[in-house]
């Protein structure tokens, strides 16, 4: 069964006025008792159908009848001139607002003084739909909460997850159990006249529940070194660092991460990557290597002592280390690499004073360089 109003292409969306045909019921205030044609002879007129309360249609189509039969009629629309009729009356592409539809009956006696009339109100324009409030773009949470609104206030919602049913629903939408990856919700608003947005608010999301990978680029690993030493290590776009020394505290860091006066003995160095959204690596990169701190000790074994009657000398030295190498100066002049034995020539008359610091394989040099003074007294 179809209602005569749907089939009219009518949709009622708020209580209307039912109107009675002429003959049933109660009579047009002011006219003959129901079902008998006014006493001055002009016909009565009565809407038989038509638009009622608020539709979201913008053609409006109606049917009348009089009584007595046989009579014209003429129809206006919001109080516009007068013009002759038939039924069915349509009325296309109205706008959005109250309207009055009213139609008179001519027939022998003269024209009906009091027209049938119907009001009813337009609403086509569909709501806007606004999200107010979701995840953030890349989140750490396989839940989430989303706030929405409409431009019009008596709106009801729809939404859907990642392309699926729309389902009615209100705000907040909580969503749960989310895999990680993309995900998008929109919404879409209808009012009371029953238009729905056709372009639906969406808010899209990446859901990051895996921690990133953290790896050390370059630093000491099952080697010898001095007390200081640097890692570089790199993760994902956006990771932050927290480091750590045999197992100590983890610290804020960043790369390159340089420790100095590190203690003689085996070291571990560890360090992990946290996401942008709090995802920590559970595997931190890690790196144990060997710290020697030891500087060698450098003995002169050889040399001029006292004061000479040569512009030359040759000095021998050593140290207990044998992977050392050595740095020489004469007279306070900057280091140089040098190897025993050093032989001096062309020296000037005077006092004279020659040094040698002997420097470890990981760079320890001797803090206190090996020192012999002579005097060179070569003049006639």
């Amino acid at each position: 069964t179809v209602p005569a109003s749907a089939a009219l292409g009518e949709v009622r969306t708020s209580p209307g006025t039912t109107i009675t045909p002429p003959g049933v019921g109660p009579s047009v205030p002011g006219g003959p008792p129901a079902g008998e044609p006014p006493a001055d002879g002009a016909p009565e007129t009565a809407i038989g159908r038509g638009p009622v309360g608020t539709t979201n249609a913008r053609t409006a189509t109606f049917l009348f009848t009089a009584l007595p039969g046989g009579a014209t009629f003429a129809c206006r629309l919001d109080g516009a001139d007068w013009a002759p009729c038939t039924v069915p009356a349509v009325y296309p592409g109205l706008a959005d607002g109250l309207h009055t539809f009213e139609v008179r009956a001519t027939g022998a006696g003269g024209t009906d003084a009091t027209p049938a009339s119907r009001s009813w109100t337009v609403d086509g324009t569909p709501p806007e739909t606004t999200i107010t409030a979701g995840p953030p773009p890349r989140d750490g949470a396989t839940s989430a909460s989303l706030e929405f609104s409409s431009s019009e206030p008596d709106a009801t919602f729809s939404c859907r997850i990642d392309g699926g049913s729309w389902t009615f629903c209100t705000s907040p939408r909580d969503v749960t159990g989310l895999a990680e990856g993309s995900h998008t919700v929109q919404v879409r608003a209808t009012d009371a006249a029953g238009n729905t947005d056709p372009t639906p608010a969406a808010h899209t999301w990446t859901v990051d529940v895996t921690g990133p990978q953290t790896t050390i680029g370059s630093g000491p690993s099952n080697v010898v070194t001095g007390p200081a030493t640097a890692f570089t290590f790199t993760s994902e776009a956006g990771a932050t660092f927290a480091c750590r020394l045999d197992a100590g505290p983890w610290e804020a860091c960043a790369s390159p991460s340089v420790l100095t006066d590190l203690a003689d003995g085996q070291h571990t160095f560890e360090v992990r990557a946290s996401d942008g959204v709090g995802n920590v690596d559970a595997t931190p990169a890690s790196r144990t290597w060997t710290v020697d701190a030891l500087a060698p000790e450098t003995t002169i074994d050889t040399g001029p002592t006292g004061t000479v009657a040569t512009a030359d000398a040759e000095l021998a030295f050593s140290s207990p280390d044998p992977d050392t190498t050595f740095e020489c100066r004469l007279d306070g002049a900057d280091w140089a690499p040098c190897a025993a034995p050093v032989s001096l020539t062309g020296l000037a008359d005077g006092p004279h004073t020659f040094e040698v610091r002997a420097v470890d394989a990981v760079g320890n040099a001797d803090a206190t360089p090996a020192v012999q003074d002579w005097t060179v007294a070569a003049g006639p």
